[in-house]
């Protein structure tokens, strides 16, 4: 797996949930908080154990599911 992009997606994940301030579902913030650990996790091991890369992949999944309340909710912070 290339490691420039995931290190992407956590900057990006990471800056999402700055964003948020506390303001969004449990549900949102918490697969939220877990794509993160994964993310995190992944790039310490040197991204070598395969069943932590699907586990990431899913968990990026179900962040994407929940991307657009995220955004409708960024967008309403951001007034």
């Amino acid at each position: 797996m290339n490691e420039e992009p995931l290190k992407k997606v956590l900057i990006v994940l990471l800056d999402v949930k700055a964003s948020m301030h506390d303001a969004a579902d449990t549900s949102a913030t918490e697969q939220l908080d877990e794509a993160i650990e994964l993310i995190q996790g992944f790039i310490d091991t040197g991204y070598r154990d395969a069943g932590m890369k699907h586990a990431v992949l899913s968990a990026l999944g179900k962040v994407l599911e929940k991307l657009p309340s995220i955004v409708a909710l960024l967008q309403l912070l951001s007034r």
